[in-house]
Parts: C-alpha cells; sequence; structure tokens
C-alpha cells in the first residue's frame, strides 16, 4: 500500500504530456533514438569532399522522407564536415495547413531523443517583427517537414539553435518579401545556415518524375527563383525564398550531392506514386570544377 501511495504521489509530481507540450515541441520522433541511430549506423560515409580556401557551405536543401534518411545522414555527415553552425534556419512546408497563419515561427526548445534543441528566440523574435505575425507553436504539431529533421539536427550539431519555420502554399507576398530580407541579412554571419527541408516530384511514374526533377535540377543550378512556382515539389514558396536569400546574401553556388527517389529506394521500379529527392548544398561561391 505504501509503495502504491508512493507511485501515485510521483505521477502526480511528473509532468504530464500537455505540460510538455506547453514547454516543449514535442513530436513522435521526441524519445525513440533507435530510428535515427540505425539510419546513421547504416548509411554514415563522408559525403562531401574538402571545399577549397576560402569556400563554405551556407544552405542546403534537404529531404524530410523517412524513407530516404540515407540521404538525410549523407547530407548531414558532409554538412558537419565543413560547418559548425550556432543558427540552422529551418525552413519547410506547412503540409496540413495548421495554425494561425500562412507562415509559422516559435521559440519553444524541441525535445529530441538527443537532448533538448533549443530556439535562437532573438532571431525568432526579429523575424517576427520583420512579418508582423505572432508566434505560433500549435502549427509545428505533428507537422513533419520539421519534426522529421529536428532529431538530426541536435545529433550533428549539438551545440547550435534552431529557429523554424512554416511556409503555406497561401503565404502572402509581401510577408514573404519580409521574411526574404531578414534571412539574407542573418546569412550574412558564416555561422548561420539556411537549410529547405523540401521532397521533390509526387505522385507519379518514376520516368515522369525524373523529367520533372531534370527541369527542377536546372532552375536551382542557376539559382533562378522566379521560375521555382513552375517545379513539381512541395515547398514552392520555400525554395524562392532559400534561393533569393542566398543571392541577396552574396552566394552563388550550387553543389548537388544525390538524388534519389522512393521507386528506387524501395525497389518497386513500377510504382504508380512516387515521391523524389535531391540533397544539394549552397557555398559561398561556385565549386570549383574537378
Amino acid at each position: 500500500m505504501r509503495r502504491c501511495r508512493a507511485i501515485i504521489l510521483l505521477c502526480l509530481l511528473l509532468p504530464s504530456p500537455d505540460s510538455w507540450s506547453r514547454d516543449f515541441h514535442f513530436s513522435n520522433w521526441s524519445d525513440n533514438p533507435r530510428p535515427f541511430l540505425d539510419a546513421i549506423q547504416k548509411s554514415a560515409r563522408p559525403s562531401l569532399p574538402p571545399l577549397p580556401m576560402g569556400q563554405r557551405v551556407c544552405g542546403g536543401i534537404v529531404t524530410h522522407h523517412f524513407l530516404a534518411s540515407g540521404l538525410m545522414v549523407r547530407f548531414f555527415d558532409g554538412l558537419r564536415s565543413q560547418s559548425s553552425p550556432e543558427t540552422i534556419v529551418l525552413l519547410g512546408p506547412n503540409h496540413f495547413h495548421q495554425g494561425l497563419a500562412n507562415i509559422s515561427i516559435s521559440s519553444l526548445p524541441w525535445k529530441t531523443p538527443f537532448g533538448v534543441l533549443p530556439a535562437d528566440t532573438h532571431l525568432v523574435q526579429k523575424i517576427g517583427a520583420a512579418i508582423r505575425l505572432p508566434q505560433d507553436p500549435e502549427a509545428f504539431s505533428g507537422e513533419h517537414s520539421v519534426g522529421v529533421l529536428i532529431p538530426f539536427l541536435k545529433y550533428y550539431f549539438p551545440r547550435s539553435k534552431v529557429v523554424p519555420i512554416l511556409i503555406d502554399v497561401n503565404a502572402q507576398e509581401s510577408r514573404l518579401e519580409d521574411l526574404r530580407e531578414v534571412l539574407s541579412q542573418a546569412l550574412k554571419n558564416p555561422k548561420t545556415l539556411v537549410l529547405l527541408s523540401m521532397d521533390f516530384s509526387h505522385d507519379s511514374i518514376a520516368s515522369i518524375a525524373d523529367a520533372r526533377d531534370r527541369t527542377a535540377e536546372q532552375v536551382i543550378s542557376v539559382m533562378d527563383a522566379g521560375k521555382t512556382h513552375e517545379l513539381n515539389v512541395d515547398c514552392r514558396k520555400g525554395l524562392r525564398v532559400l534561393l533569393e536569400s542566398l543571392s541577396r546574401a552574396g552566394y552563388n553556388g550550387v553543389q548537388f550531392n544525390e538524388h534519389s527517389n522512393s521507386a528506387r529506394l524501395t525497389g518497386k521500379p513500377d510504382q504508380p506514386d512516387v515521391t523524389s529527392y535531391f540533397t544539394i548544398y549552397f557555398l559561398n561561391s561556385p565549386p570549383t570544377p574537378s
């Protein structure tokens, strides 16, 4: 009986899941390190060769589809070999149109299997003032475009802070313009990275996905932000924000790392609903031809 009373008292004193959600971002990926560690063990290998003197990575594009976790691991392995950011801005699509507005930000820390990942509250507040929107933590609930990658950020960059931003397909151009301006200024700090969580072609057979991806590769390789609306990707407006922010900050180098799709990764070439992926690094100058 005494032990039962002690257990009941302990349960009453421990924070409830609701209290966690008020103080931290908590997701289905917050407590289980095994999928991440398994992916890292199976896939880890250097994927970005040493850069020429004076060249550095300032941004990137990475998938949020865990089927392609090997691409994620190799992307972050390469990124870690070249960068030690203090702040990582993580843009992603708002798949489920959640939240109070069409651009969502939050300064809550994130609970991950590898510890708590804090937010860069100063930059979050600066962005909020620029786009004239309040913070909206509830918009991030269940949003995998950010939630899947947060544990990788904590694992590979344990001392970094994050600025998560969700961009809805209906985001207003005036606010996107203000966001681009803030990010272009933030990118002038060499300790700031801007990453876009984005998948490419959806819901087609592999041959169509490959054709769409060739078009996307051409547009991104020359950083033609004006053509991003023509691409088959799941965060067109986020891609435009990324490309224009980098260009304004003086960064114009693009290095494609890997390309694949769900048909190849599952070994099902006749899959009718293929999703495709690139991992891409953006540099402060064009990469030297090999």
